[in-house]
């Protein structure tokens, strides 16, 4: 039923009762009859019970209304003065009170019967007072007094309060409702709701026309409809308690503008989160703020309700179980047509989070602060967002403190293809101290732009260590597999001092002097199986010093290809350049060509394919068979000597008491099987003409004494020339050597020449003389450091 006609059935029931009354009194059944069919009544029964000048007592009164008053065209325009009827005196012949005990308002025009007891007051406060039973239960008091009308009605769980000054317009109102328990779903409840308004404002008391449109054209004011006491909403296992006002401008009957507040608190809200999910919340706090205008007339309501656009500031603030801090601040608008959602329209949001722990690949990692703003659009068919200031990130991960910048330039999601999402953003890591046992205080950087389409985050930048470690990178991650063209830009190994570090780690007796690396790779990640695989790779490694254990090795260059998988190394096509060898003596320079397969788990198993070498040694040259070696097999490996210059090995370990010169040849096979070498019947031969040998027997002499043939020895010795010289070697598993020497020759001094053939037997321990060959003559104190160790 419209307002209007709810004002007009009101107006008309009080008006028949006041004319029931003054017509008993004063004009009788007739007009009273008449005024009735006009306010709409077609049937009325009364019974009285007191009747007196100053007191009237109806018992009953049953009046049938089938329609609404009748009016004529000129009542609805005819100006209405409210000071004038609210301020007009009652009839001085009617009674001082009228009482309906039992008043019945049935017909057409209501739903349902009504019973109601009636009282009206005729005095300076004039008192009107209603009060219903059946079917519904309220009470309506009406009281005039000192130029203000006071109201006061109840109906059900509803309160009204009203006070209206006619003279000034001054209108005060207030009520209440208990709004009762709701379940809008299977896990969706809440308590009794209980809902405050409160109106500030005025009602001119001049009305243009007697119409419901001049009425709402003369109110202005505030009205204010609160939430004021928490009221509590359960979501599955979750408990929120919700407050909220809504404040509505009214100028002149138009609804200039609103304001709309509401907040609250959710409790245990993991309930509402997937367990998985790393992060787990427990609690939320929220605020939600909407403001505009409007210029809606009140009686066009529906027009309001059918704004385009509705602005919303929220705010949220969420806790986790371990501490874990996320803030929300946001303005947006909603987009909206009858009711039917179009679009939120994000014009700023920022997301702050603090001390958030998440697990990265089997490790803790912490946001300690995170500051995101963007933007966007949510339609009903796609989100489209971006950054409005790039996302930075504080993170601490393995004790390693970094800043992360993230800043997405589109990110475009269609809910019906999902397939067809696409997001583009630029990813900057920055740490200015990385420090992970034995590497400390690296500065990092990782800088690239991503983009995801078609269901895969494709990728290109660099990684950088230090000031000189350059990793660039192109990457495609899908569901299940990761590939990435890895390409590392020159670099000296010296300008990196934590890399010396890394290596005593991983391989304490190996140390890097210098050395210029570069190189490049596939990778292959499998996901789902977590494999991964090294392809089309590329390593070189120039001028590089280095020493291995009691090996040391200079102006080294590699350059091979390789490939790789959880199991196994492959090395192709390597180059291999040294410029000298030293562990005892001097080799180089050397090259070598070959392949090479070095399992990870198994090492013993690895194999090596010699297809060609050269190693220049002691003014000659050493060559092995270009074959197959596998460490997991017996082999035999004859070592061929040619040419080795006897003088250039005193030279490199002069002595003041041996001097000599010459060049031998031989082979000396040494055999491997399982983890040992040995040799076997080693020879090596003096060449054509020979060579001379000078030894100072000083100490022999001594030795000698009165025995003839030492002194025969120590004379020849002081000046040997050697035609014929021959070597034997041995060596076995235990380290020893035994070289058993055969000398022809003669003394040009001594006995004219006479030829002397000289047998000679040594036996030595292999690794320590080589020890103290390099303590006696090394190039690297390095080695040195070891040796000493090693002996002592």
């Amino acid at each position: 039923m419209k307002l209007w006609r709810l004002i007009s059935l009101g107006s008309s029931m009080l008006l028949t009762l006041l004319l029931i009354a003054f017509a008993i009194a004063l004009f009788g059944y007739f007009y009273l009859n008449q005024q009735l069919k006009l306010a709409g009544v077609t049937d009325w029964e009364v019974e009285f019970e007191k009747l007196t000048t100053s007191h009237i007592v109806i018992k009953q009164l049953e009046i049938t209304i089938d329609s609404l008053p009748e009016s004529s065209g000129a009542s609805s325009t005819a100006a209405v003065n409210l000071t004038q009827i609210f301020s007009m005196e009652m009839p001085a012949l009617l009674p001082e009170r009228i009482d309906i005990k039992s008043l019945q308002l049935k017909g057409k025009l209501l739903p349902e019967s009504v019973s109601a007891s009636l009282s009206l007051i005729n005095k300076q406060q004039l008192r009107l007072e209603l009060n219903s039973q059946e079917p519904l239960v309220a009470d309506v008091r009406v009281i005039r007094h000192d130029n203000q009308v006071k109201l006061k009605a109840r109906y059900d769980n509803a309160l009204l309060q009203a006070n209206y000054d006619y003279n000034s317009g001054k209108l005060i109102a207030g009520g209440s409702y208990l709004l009762a328990a709701q379940q809008f779903a299977d896990k969706v409840t809440t308590e009794p709701v209980s809902v405050d308004a409160k109106w500030n404002g005025n009602l001119s008391p001049y009305i243009e026309s007697a119409t419901v449109e001049s009425l709402i054209a003369e109110l202005s004011g505030e009205l204010v409809v609160s939430i004021t006491q928490p009221t509590l909403i359960e979501i599955t296992s979750s408990t929120t308690t919700a407050t909220g006002e809504l404040q509505l401008n009214l100028n002149k009957g138009i609804m200039d503008s609103y304001q709309l507040e509401l907040k609250g608190d959710t409790e245990n809200l993991a309930s509402l989160i997937e367990s998985d999910l790393p992060l787990q919340l427990s609690s939320l706090s929220w605020e939600l703020n909407s403001r505009d205008s409007l210029g809606v007339s009140l009686l066009s309501a529906q027009q309001a309700v059918n704004k385009a656009r509705w602005p919303l500031k929220l705010n949220a603030v969420a806790k986790g179980e371990k501490n874990e801090t996320i803030r929300l601040a946001s303005e947006l608008s909603i987009q909206q047509k009858q009711w039917q959602f179009n679009s939120l329209e994000l014009d700023y949001v920022q997301l702050n989070a603090d001390s958030i722990k998440l697990p990265v690949a089997g490790q803790s990692m912490t946001i300690s602060k995170l500051i995101s703003k963007f933007s966007g659009t949510v339609s009903t068919t796609v989100a489209e967002l971006h950054s409005t200031e790039p996302t930075r990130i504080e993170l601490k991960a393995l004790d390693n403190d970094a800043l992360a910048v993230l800043n997405f330039n589109q990110i475009y999601y269609p809910y019906s293809e999902p397939h067809n999402a696409l997001a583009e953003f630029d990813l900057n890591i920055h740490s200015n101290a990385v420090n992970f046992d034995p590497i400390r205080n690296l500065k990092a950087v990782f800088d690239s732009k991503f983009q995801y389409q078609q269901q895969q985050l494709t990728g290109d930048g660099e990684l950088v260590l230090g000031d000189h470690i350059k990793v660039a990178h192109h990457s495609q991650v899908t569901s299940d597999q990761l590939k990435s063209k890895i390409e590392v830009a020159d670099f000296n190994w010296q300008q990196i001092p934590q890399l010396d570090a890394l290596l005593a780690t991983m391989m304490p007796q190996f140390v890097v002097s210098k050395a210029a690396i570069s190189g490049q790779t596939d990778v292959t990640y499998s996901i789902n199986n977590n494999r991964w695989r090294l392809d089309n790779g590329q390593l070189e490694i120039q001028q590089s010093d280095w020493v291995f254990d009691t090996l040391s090795v200079v102006n080294s260059n590699i350059d091979f290809g390789f490939s790789a998988n959880n199991e196994q190394l492959n090395m192709n096509n390597a180059k291999l350049h040294i410029g000298s060898v030293q562990q005892g003596f001097a080799l180089g320079p050397i090259t070598a060509e070959f392949r090479a397969q070095l399992p990870f788990q198994q090492p013993m198993q690895s194999t090596l394919d010699l297809t060609s070498h050269t190693i220049k040694a002691l003014g000659g040259s050493i060559s092995i068979p270009n074959q197959r070696y596998s460490l997991t097999d017996s082999f035999a490996l004859p070592i061929v000597f040619e040419k080795i210059s006897l003088g250039e090995l005193m030279r490199q370990y002069p002595s003041n008491k041996i001097s000599i010169d010459g060049e031998v040849s031989g082979t000396i096979p040494v055999y491997w099987d399982s983890n040992d070498l040995t040799v076997e019947r080693g020879y090596l031969d003096a060449l054509a003409p020979g060579g001379h040998l000078q030894v100072d027997s000083s100490a022999l002499v001594q030795l000698a004494g009165s025995n003839p043939s030492l002194q025969t020895l120590a004379g020849v010795l002081g000046n040997f020339y050697y035609n014929q010289l021959s070597t034997t070697v041995d060596y076995n598993d235990n380290g020893k050597l035994t070289l058993a020497v055969q000398l022809k020759g003669s003394n040009p001094e001594l006995e004219n020449g006479r030829p002397v053939e000289l047998n000679v037997s040594l036996e030595e321990d292999l690794p320590a003389l080589i020890k103290g060959l390099q303590i006696s003559n090394s190039l690297n104190d390095v080695i040195r450091k070891r040796v000493q160790q090693k002996i002592n």
